[in-house]
């Protein structure tokens, strides 16, 4: 049992990080379906496959996304109806069939031999059950799965007895609602919270930091007792913050927080942008894994150098429209952009092109998504019927976007001349490939505008004054921590999350934490390691 919230060094204690604030846990779920990804990263580990079963995966049902919720690990969609549990069934069988008819295969998850076969099947049921449930079995259970195996013979006459009886025992662990699911199953509450036992913040940070079940290190940490700590939790956040999961995971949060999937609707006019490929889209995606891995691992960058740096990984297609000299090819190489022209994601191609039409920028997608994930500031649904932007008539793009969307006394105008507009006008000086440029339509680009930002308003003269104005804001710092609290915990923000979305906000913009810091930060906190006595449905 862990984290007492006036440990040494918490919020609000000598050494700690600020002024007394208590960070609770929030409502959520006790029983946490894995996703899809989950399930079959923890098959690959739990049966050590050489590779994750994706195409029994893939025959599951699609999950159901949850509205206003930006991440697909949402656990309160996370459902198992009958067409999800057939499948469940069916993916079972197949898996324990491939690994008890492969001695192989068989070997890797069998303890060593024993006296006896049964001696032998109740090693591997408490070993296998110990990674299969992600906690030591029971003696009930242990006893229940034993009986199973003694079925075997009857389940599977063709087959030895043993591998037979093995064979039944892997079909139930892979059905059990202990494997499905992430079971939660501390209720002893100590004052406002229910303190995780020891296997259940191992579960919490193997599946929020790499999507799959603990490693032997952190079985062996949390069967220690090393999991009681912060500093302990801290230790194998670490750890595991180094693997190559870790990284897929800390992509896969950046490319839904940057809507990466967008960019393949990256469709410019192949009559006013005839120098760009079909593979455009895909080389705008690989440019963005490339910067945030970057950034986040071999820089141990901060969240100001995600909005800010002009370094990032061109080929020669992407180089072209950057403007820069040299010689590329398809290869990908380092290099720093022009500083006068590009600072951060948001002046990248593959944000700018993807919130444009075929021939023209789109300030208005532009300024909805800066305001709703960079600043956490939701945009209503826009009313029905709008009529489409009229022709230019020989006005720059932003002439014709102001007066369609703010004539004084519309609906359109109260949104748009205040929220959207002002965060998408500044990159007026890109063009609908991402292409930097000074004039629009005959015209000089205008890209001034006076955004707000948290709830000060800032003048800017271009994106690139936006780009540190958002790096410099303590409420956009707060917005990105907010983020990270809803991706690792698998829910949506709650009101006991303020106080260490603030905490982070202030820390991150004073540029006292690393993005790996920060994530390290979500992890040992009070809401990461303990439940609260309320669980949501």
């Amino acid at each position: 049992m862990i984290h007492d919230p006036d440990r040494p060094g918490g919020p609000g204690t000598p050494g700690g990080p600020g002024p007394a604030v208590v960070e609770q846990p929030a409502r959520s779920v006790r029983m946490a379906r894995l996703t899809h990804a989950q399930w079959s990263s923890t098959v690959q580990e739990l049966l050590r496959l050489d590779a994750p079963p994706t195409s029994l995966a893939e025959a599951f049902r699609a999950d159901p996304s949850q509205s206003g919720f930006l991440f697909d690990n949402d656990a309160r969609a996370l459902s198992v109806d009958e067409a999800l549990w057939g499948a469940y069934q069916r993916a079972a069988a197949e898996l324990a069939g491939q690994v008890t008819t492969d001695a192989a295969k068989l070997a890797r998850i069998l303890p060593a031999s024993a006296a006896t076969p049964e001696e032998r099947a109740r090693a591997f049921v408490e070993s296998f059950g110990l990674r299969a449930h992600r906690r030591p079995l029971t003696s009930a259970e242990a006893e229940t799965y034993l009986a199973l195996y003694r079925k075997g013979p009857q389940a599977y006459a063709g087959m030895p007895a043993f591998e037979g009886g093995i064979r039944l025992v892997l079909e139930a662990f892979l059905q059990s609602p202990h494997f499905l699911y992430r079971v939660e199953r501390s209720t002893e509450a100590q004052k406002d919270r229910v303190p995780l036992d020891d296997y259940e913040v191992a579960s919490r940070l193997s599946y929020g930091l790499w999507g799959a079940m603990p490693d032997d290190a952190l079985f062996t940490a949390a069967r220690e007792g090393a999991l009681r700590s912060r500093e302990g939790v801290a230790t194998q956040a670490r750890r595991m913050l180094q693997d190559a999961r870790a990284k897929s995971v800390v992509e896969a949060f950046h490319r839904t927080l940057f809507d990466v999937p967008r960019y393949a609707t990256i469709r410019p006019s192949p009559t006013r942008f005839p120098e760009v490929s079909g593979r455009f889209a895909e080389y705008a995606t690989r440019e963005n894994t490339l910067f945030v891995r970057d950034v986040v691992f071999s820089r141990q960058g901060r969240f100001s150098d995600l909005l800010t740096s002009p370094s990032t990984f061109v080929n020669a297609e992407l180089a072209r429209v950057y403007g820069l000299s040299g010689t590329y090819n398809d290869d990908f190489v380092p290099v720093t952009l022009d500083s006068r022209e590009r600072k951060g994601v948001l002046t990248q191609v593959g944000f700018l092109a993807s919130h444009a039409t075929s021939a023209d920028p789109d300030p208005i997608h532009r300024g909805v998504f800066l305001s709703e994930r960079i600043l956490c500031q939701k945009i209503g649904a826009p009313p029905a019927n709008i009529p489409p932007l009229p022709a230019p008539q020989g006005r720059t793009n932003r002439e014709v976007v102001a007066s369609h969307t703010e004539a004084p006394g519309t609906n359109c105008a109260s949104c748009h001349s205040t929220l959207i507009n002002p965060l998408g006008f500044p990159f007026e000086g890109y063009d609908a490939i991402g292409r930097h440029r000074t004039t629009d339509n005959g015209h000089p680009v205008n890209a001034s505008s006076a955004p707000f930002i948290g709830s000060d308003q800032v003048q800017v003269r271009d994106a690139l004054d936006l780009a540190d104005a958002l790096a410099a804001s303590e409420p956009v710092h707060a917005c990105y921590a907010r983020h990270w609290v809803e991706y690792l915990h698998g829910r949506p923000f709650a009101e006991e999350d303020g106080p260490l979305v603030e905490r982070l906000g202030k820390l991150s913009k004073e540029g006292g934490l690393s993005i790996v810091d920060l994530v390290v930060e979500v992890v040992t906190s009070a809401g990461f390691v303990n439940r609260h006595p309320e669980e949501l449905p």
